[in-house]
């Protein structure tokens, strides 16, 4: 993997796969939340946990997502009569 700043450019790749729910729960905990260079050391250290907390909720809340829209997936291949591939579906 390769990972660049440039400026307000971010470049990440990834090889044989694709970008996860961590790497994008990471990259809005980042827009979300930043700490400031000349920031209190204690108002940093509570800005960088928060960023942590936000982190966490949106990769738990991304995998949520990932889940409904494949039980939705599902429904609608077994209600088309497609069970073979349901269950593959539901494998994943």
């Amino acid at each position: 993997m390769f990972n660049a700043d440039v400026g307000t450019v971010s470049v990440a790749t990834s090889n044989d796969t694709t970008l996860g729910p961590e790497h994008w729960a990471r990259r809005a905990a980042d827009h979300i939340v930043s700490v400031g260079a000349d920031a209190h050391p204690l108002i940093a250290e509570q800005a960088l946990e928060f960023k942590e907390f936000i982190h966490k909720a949106a990769a738990y809340y991304m995998y949520e997502a990932i889940n409904e829209d494949r039980s939705r997936v599902v429904n609608l291949l077994r209600v088309a009569g497609h069970n073979d591939l349901a269950n593959s579906v539901e494998r994943m």
